[in-house]
């Protein structure tokens, strides 16, 4: 379940909605957020003077605010086989469930958020769905790779080694055992 950090101290007051009203009002909010606003993903690597966008539905579902959306942006990360910038286009859904406690069901499919829904910080639920949106191993596709001036991808056998030949390291195991 995500929760949001309680160290809010700097987070704008504009940052703060009220789920619950809105999700009675069945509310649409558009936001844009820029990287100054999103600390954690500008470590991740949104570039500076980029933006992210977002938009919120929210309803209610059983009693409870949810809200139905997503968040988009483009982040700079570094390709980790070859070193060099790559960029990633992000377009990802938000499905959230907002409570104030932890609930054993998610309801409808609900992603359950743990926060005060009179007071949710929808920076922090932005920032937090561009984090799980990206890649653990960030890497350009392989031909943008190899044009982007890293090296191909092949395999290096041991000088010593010749490619038809298997290796049984255990082959002998039973020879040592019985010795013992």
């Amino acid at each position: 379940m995500l929760r949001p950090s309680s160290a809010a101290a700097d987070v704008p007051r504009d940052a703060f909605v009220d789920a619950g009203a809105h999700a009675r009002a069945e509310s649409r909010i558009s936001r844009r957020f820029s990287g100054a606003e999103l600390p954690r993903l500008s470590e991740a690597g949104l570039p500076i003077g980029s933006q992210v966008e977002a938009w919120f539905q929210f309803a209610l579902f059983d009693g409870r605010p949810v809200i139905d959306g997503a968040v988009c942006g483009r982040l700079e990360l570094i390709c980790q086989r070859c070193m060099r910038p790559v960029t990633l286009e992000v377009d990802e859904p938000l499905k959230v469930m907002v409570l104030q406690e932890e609930f054993d069901q998610e309801p409808g499919g609900y992603e359950p958020v743990i926060s005060d829904p009179a007071r949710l910080d929808l920076r922090w639920l932005v920032e937090e769905q561009m984090l799980l949106a990206l890649p653990l191993v960030p890497m350009h596709e392989h031909e943008d790779c190899v044009s982007a001036g890293g090296m191909p991808l092949v395999a290096v056998l041991p000088q010593d080694e010749a490619p038809g030949e298997t290796q049984m390291p255990f082959h002998n195991l039973r020879d040592l055992l019985r010795r013992q």
